[in-house]
């Protein structure tokens, strides 16, 4: 299963249009310069007062569907 790491520093602003609906993913540029558009839904457990901050790994099956994201 392919797996990719990148760093998030999303502020308290942007993450709260998460919240509030207006929008539904993320889009990130992977340490090897690809970029992955995730489901915004799958970073609420990491949201704090500051934001979306932190180094993620996401693991994606032969299809590209997100199997496992983790903040490392």
């Amino acid at each position: 299963m392919p797996k990719f790491e990148f760093d998030m520093a999303l502020s308290a602003r942007k993450t709260r249009a998460i919240y509030e609906g207006q929008a539904r993913y993320i889009l990130v540029e992977t340490d090897r310069g690809l970029k992955l558009q995730l489901p915004a839904a799958n970073f609420y457990k990491y949201v704090t007062a500051d934001g979306i901050q932190g180094r993620f790994s996401v693991k994606v099956d032969t299809d590209n569907k997100l199997i496992e994201m983790r903040k490392v």
